[in-house]
């Protein structure tokens, strides 16, 4: 197969690149790492940040490496009491929070043409059920929302959790990389650990936690690339 992974920063990729022994391509500003592991090809490549971002390095993938499934690996902030820093979230569904065009009768957070929220693919989500029981993996899953903003601070929170009141989850990419994926078929699946709690000290916990999120969900990503065949 050919597996496409995203992460936001070098932090959340440093991991992987060590078990791909990859050579390294560039194309324009994107640093894109080739290599292999467990007889599947890997093509992992660093987005930068925020829905733009994370969507032009989907499509270099898609378009240049005809990729058979993309994978989203990286940090969240929690939206829930019960997830604390480490702990990982691989979300059954994902959904956009600073979209609203409600007045024209779509759900908030949904593109027009587009499903309110974009779902796993359900041979993905049996994968992850099998090698769960297998492994006893432990994750969160549910809905995971994505926007072009950090969150910190309670109003925030409440904002969010009033309009998204099922949402575990908040980061910056992978609504985007979902709505790219689901407008070309690609299965994805995205692996996100928790870096900070969304509060008033998310900034600082981000920056003290990022490089052991990012190791928590490689460390996912690692036991699904080890486990995955033809999807």
């Amino acid at each position: 197969m050919k597996i496409g992974i995203i992460g936001a920063i070098k932090q959340e990729i440093k991991t992987l690149k060590k078990i791909i022994c990859p050579y390294k391509t560039i194309i324009g500003k994107y640093n894109i790492y080739i290599g292999t592991f467990k007889n599947n090809n890997i093509f992992l490549i660093t987005s930068g940040i925020g829905k733009v971002s994370a969507s032009i390095a989907c499509m270099i993938l898609i378009n240049l490496y005809k990729i058979d499934v993309i994978m989203n690996t990286g940090s969240a902030g929690s939206l829930l009491l019960s997830l604390k820093i480490g702990d990982v979230v691989i979300p059954e569904k994902v959904s956009y929070y600073d979209v609203d065009l409600i007045n024209f009768g779509y759900t908030r957070g949904q593109i027009p043409k587009y499903p309110k929220e974009f779902l796993i693919h359900e041979k993905i989500k049996i994968f992850l059920e099998t090698i769960t029981k297998q492994y006893q993996l432990k994750f969160k899953t549910g809905l995971m929302i994505s926007g072009d903003s950090f969150i910190h601070g309670s109003l925030s929170i409440k904002k969010l959790k009033n309009q998204f009141p099922t949402a575990i989850a908040v980061e910056m990419e992978s609504a985007a990389i979902a709505q790219v994926c689901y407008q070309f078929n690609i299965p994805f699946i995205i692996i996100k650990s928790i870096s900070d709690l969304s509060d008033k000290n998310a900034t600082l916990n981000f920056e003290q936690n990022i490089d052991f999120a990012s190791f928590q969900s490689s460390n996912i990503v690692k036991k699904i690339l080890e486990n995955i065949t033809n999807i």
